[in-house]
């Protein structure tokens, strides 16, 4: 999971859009019934041929790792418009463009409403939930949120990809706020572990890939290609899978922690690949 841009928007229309779906939300007096409205609203707009969510999933594809890859896990195809902050929880927020990733059902689904805070008032770690019992849906207290949010944060701050064991290892140490929130959202979460091995064997084969290419164009550039083609294979090498991979190839080569030899001699060929 890589920080994504806040530069990319829809256009102005479509985020007014927004803003009038929000409203019809926000006027409402009560949590249960914004949270009801929220829901209700967004399955009625987010559908094929409602212009407003063509044009968001449209930018939002643009945001995605890869090819249409997962916000989340960068491997399956993303097909779901993802609440941040869950829409049942957070309904001031259903229509918020700054709330949307574009991720896949296999993350969206087990995420669904799990979602948790350090409260404002005392700073501990406080599950949200949105059911008590059969009564009322009461409103979250206030709070930040422990899970890891790729517009605001930098994942790659909390953990760090062994190249070797190819799982996430938590760089804060236990018991920090920090540790607290690269556990929550990598293991419990998210689950892009042990919980899930055909993600681990994905990384693995991912960086296979990507060292390969790269080691095609050290050679194609050795070799006098033309420009044109040189930019064809790093365009190919941007759109990979799982660019978490690449990223940390890139950070251990620049912390001189690498233990890959054959890497580190194509790193030290073509440098320019530490800035794609």
């Amino acid at each position: 999971m890589l920080q994504i841009s806040n530069i990319i928007q829809p256009p102005d229309d479509i985020l007014k859009a927004l803003k009038d779906f929000q409203d019809e939300i926000d006027k409402l007096l009560t949590f249960d019934a914004k949270r009801k409205a929220a829901k209700d609203l967004f399955k009625s707009k987010n559908k094929k041929g409602n212009t407003v969510f063509d044009a968001i999933k449209v930018t939002l594809k643009v945001l995605c790792p890869g090819i249409e890859r997962c916000v989340y896990c960068e491997d399956s195809q993303c097909d779901e418009v993802e609440h941040f902050h869950p829409k049942d929880l957070y309904p001031q927020f259903c229509f918020k463009w700054a709330n949307y990733f574009y991720a896949c059902g296999i993350c969206n689904g087990p995420k669904n409403n799990q979602f948790a805070i350090f409260r404002s008032d005392n700073g501990r770690f406080h599950k949200v939930n949105p059911k008590n019992g059969k009564q009322s849906v009461n409103e979250p207290p206030t709070g930040d949120s422990v899970l890891i949010n790729p517009r605001i944060d930098n994942p790659l701050d909390f953990c760090r990809l062994d190249l070797k064991t190819f799982k996430f290892t938590i760089i804060a140490s236990e018991g920090t706020k920090d540790y607290a929130r690269a556990d929550y959202t990598y293991n419990t979460v998210l689950r892009l572990n042990d919980q899930r091995e055909s993600l681990r064997r994905q990384r693995e084969v991912a960086y296979s890939n990507y060292k390969s290419r790269l080691h095609s164009y050290s050679t194609s550039k050795v070799n006098n290609a033309e420009q044109n083609r040189l930019n064809t294979m790093i365009l190919n090498l941007k759109r990979e899978s799982h660019p978490t991979v690449w990223k940390e190839m890139q950070r251990q080569f620049e912390m001189n922690i690498l233990s890959d030899d054959e890497l580190i001699e194509l790193f030290q060929q073509s440098p320019e690949a530490l800035g794609w």
